[in-house]
């Protein structure tokens, strides 16, 4: 029989977190998702970092200053399982969507940069972990491997994202491609701090729309916007409230031609943008070329490792040398 493609309403979000606040930010998000499946969305794409908020602090002082910062993240960060995945898994089930939201992770005693990919089913269908912090992100996040670089077969279509500057590495993009994916979650923070061109809104709209035409994908850039509150919460001197602005949103949604199919919301507004997305497009880009399939060459090539891979590798089981208060008394 001939193959038909799906075509559904996706949705990208532009908005702040409340910030550093777990409970809030997740009743936020809980909120976005009825209003984005309200309007027709099957998917919804979340910016990088959503919940409870991006750690901008990094960039404007020393390890030192960010410390209190960084124990207020901490308490406030997602664990799987828990409430705040609880939540959205039950967002996700009464609206029937597909949610892929970013947050700070806590497993163990450290934490992860992880984008949540939810079913309208309500079940997490997988994690995937930022490969390599940028730069002062390193202060908070650890790294991830290539075990949770997962792209979801689903009935709207093969569905993977990354985090921020994880696009401008050719080696993800390729991985990516590898999977079949064919429709991408760019998760970005805002573009309004000033450190140079890290994160300028040009720049980083260019490599969006670079991973867009590379991997053949319609991608979904969702971002966030800086609030007046974080700004207060985090700027303790006027040099740090001149380099971190209000605004700085820029989401859109991009096809494969590289050209955005969405409205648009102004940097400064938190909204949702919308595209219809019909996956039969994507063939002619496969026509043309497929950098992991007919227009790859064996002189070049990728070791894309999905083994689960761990620090500490454990063998055995430690011996249990606890002892009851009883157990005390009867030695």
């Amino acid at each position: 029989m001939e193959k038909t493609f799906p075509k559904f309403k996706a949705a990208a979000v532009q908005a702040a977190p409340v910030f550093l606040d777990l409970g809030a930010t997740v009743e936020k998000t809980c909120t976005i998702i009825e209003e984005a499946a309200g309007n027709g969305a099957q998917l919804v794409a979340f910016p990088e970092a959503f919940i409870p908020g991006y750690p901008w602090w990094i960039w404007l002082g020393d390890p030192v200053y960010g410390m209190p910062f960084y124990g207020r993240l901490y308490k406030n960060a997602v664990e799987i399982p828990g409430p705040a995945v609880r939540k959205i898994s039950e967002a996700a089930k009464k609206t029937g969507t597909y949610v892929s939201v970013s947050a700070t992770e806590l497993e163990g005693g450290s934490l992860y940069l992880t984008q949540l990919w939810f079913n309208p089913n309500g079940d997490l269908m997988g994690k995937h972990r930022k490969m390599k912090p940028s730069s002062a992100e390193r202060y908070i996040w650890g790294d991830g491997n290539g075990s949770m670089m997962p792209v979801f077969d689903t009935k709207i279509g093969r569905l993977g994202g990354l985090e921020c500057a994880e696009h401008v590495n050719p080696l993800n993009v390729i991985a990516m491609n590898s999977l079949n994916e064919q429709v991408h979650v760019a998760a970005w923070p805002a573009f309004k701090c000033d450190i140079g061109p890290l994160f300028g809104e040009e720049v980083n709209v260019i490599v969006t729309k670079n991973y867009a035409i590379a991997t053949q994908t319609f991608t979904l850039m969702a971002t966030q916007i800086i609030s007046d509150e974080m700004i207060n919460i985090m700027c303790i001197n006027d040099e740090q409230k001149a380099r971190l602005h209000q605004g700085g949103g820029c989401a859109q949604i991009i096809s494969p031609a590289g050209a955005v199919i969405s409205n648009l919301v102004p940097d400064n507004q938190e909204g949702i943008v919308y595209a219809d997305i019909d996956l039969e497009m994507i063939m002619f880009f496969k026509y043309a070329y497929d950098f992991a399939g007919q227009y790859s060459n064996p002189s070049l090539s990728l070791n894309f490792n999905q083994n689960p891979q761990s620090p500490v590798r454990k063998i055995g089981k430690a011996n249990d040398l606890s002892l009851s208060y009883n157990q005390l008394q009867d030695e």
